[in-house]
């Protein structure tokens, strides 16, 4: 347990949207989007453990290979060491190394992270919740754990969003190779096309071309998962998964091929599938990005979209 005489601080605070600025706001919201990942994202195997669910898929991308707390601190909700041991042996059992994915609300709130665009914490929330400290994550400091990969969750309001108002690309000139007008065409195309694609546009090659696990995933998902891929000269270029669930829409998997960074592709690609959910029927879309990631955070925040939330894992080294 934390020695009573250490204060806890949380290891990152993010920027959110006014609107997310009090913690009982983001933590509505979080258990929205908490809920449409673990539905968008499939792992291969879940196993809930009191209110921590577990989840396995062979090592590929940490969101589903961690564990992750379903409901806030307090109000009867408590962590201890017991929880912490008990998931390392089912990880193990997996030959998998224990790291766990905190959401930011689910942790409680504090004046440090009640804030908006940078802002004093002068809105916290009156009613009752937990303090800082008592969450997952102070448990996990004080067992070595190292809090890494800060990562925020962006959502857009779809129902007055237009395409034609955020068609112009970055303001960044293009890198030598392809032109930035070369022709392009993007696409929703088949599970079998998009697998392939996704691989070589990642640099994968031979046999490691097509991820197992994401062909898993989609298996998974069916045709609730939208693959869409952007060509430039008849080549892929550009890859992204799109996930319906309810009136949401995930992106995930978003990538281009390096010699073609830069040049507006990929914006054209997520806004091809903004378009496509928009017609759809689909009222929000939402994403996770890397805090650090700020090529990608400019192609989305130049779209609208705006972070609800933060979260971050712990790893043992």
């Amino acid at each position: 347990m934390i020695a009573q005489d250490v204060a806890y601080r949380p290891p990152f605070t993010f920027k959110v949207a006014p609107a997310c600025a009090i913690h009982q706001q983001r933590l509505a919201r979080c258990l929205r989007l908490e809920a449409a990942c673990l539905a968008a994202w499939p792992a291969q195997e879940e196993e809930r453990r009191g209110n921590l669910l577990l989840r396995a898929a062979g090592g590929y991308s940490m969101r589903i290979n961690s564990g992750v707390p379903l409901l806030p601190a307090g109000a009867g909700v408590t962590w201890d060491e017991g929880h912490v041991r008990d998931a390392e042996a089912w990880f193990a059992a997996r030959g998998l190394p224990p790291q766990f994915r905190l959401p930011e609300p689910l942790e409680g709130g504090n004046e440090a992270t009640d804030c908006a665009d940078g802002n004093s914490g002068q809105n916290a929330m009156e009613a009752p919740h937990c303090a800082v400290g008592c969450g997952l994550d102070p448990v996990l400091a004080a067992l070595g754990y190292t809090a890494t990969d800060p990562t925020l969750v962006q959502e857009l309001d779809l129902t007055g969003w237009a395409a034609n108002a955020h068609a112009a690309p970055h303001a960044t000139p293009p890198r030598s190779g392809a032109p930035s007008s070369a022709p392009r065409r993007c696409a929703m195309v088949p599970h079998s096309a998009w697998l392939a694609a996704e691989g070589a546009v990642r640099g994968r090659t031979g046999s490691a071309t097509e991820n197992p696990v994401l062909r898993g995933l989609l298996d998974t998902l069916g045709s609730v998962g939208q693959t869409w891929l952007l060509h430039v000269d008849g080549q892929p270029a550009v890859c992204g998964l799109g996930v319906r669930t309810g009136d949401a829409y995930g992106i995930f998997a978003v990538a281009a091929r390096p010699d073609l960074r830069r040049q507006g592709h990929g914006r054209a690609l997520v806004t091809a599938m903004l378009s496509a959910a928009r017609r759809d029927g689909a009222r929000t879309a939402w994403l996770q990005v890397g805090q650090g990631n700020a090529p990608a955070r400019a192609l989305y925040e130049g779209l609208g979209f705006a972070t609800s939330y933060g979260y971050w894992y712990r790893v043992r080294q």
